[in-house]
């Protein structure tokens, strides 16, 4: 099960990248992706601090990422 979680969180990270052209696209990714983590985590998927630290690593770092890409006004 935790594969299955993981490769779902890694499918929307790169969609997370892939959308950052398009700044509301990429945020709606970057939304369903920092939901999901947080849903994982609330429900007790993802219950062991090695698990939880990865699953906050990969939205960190594409948090990051959508940051340094997104238009600044």
């Amino acid at each position: 099960m935790t594969k299955q979680v993981f490769e779902y969180l890694e499918e929307k990270a790169s969609q997370v990248i892939d959308t950052s052209l398009l700044p509301l696209d990429c945020l709606k990714n970057l939304n369903e992706l920092s939901g999901a983590v947080d849903v994982l985590v609330k429900c007790g998927y993802l219950t062991d601090k090695e698990s939880i630290n990865k699953a906050f690593d990969i939205l960190e770092q594409v948090t990051t990422f959508a940051d340094n890409s997104l238009p600044k006004n």
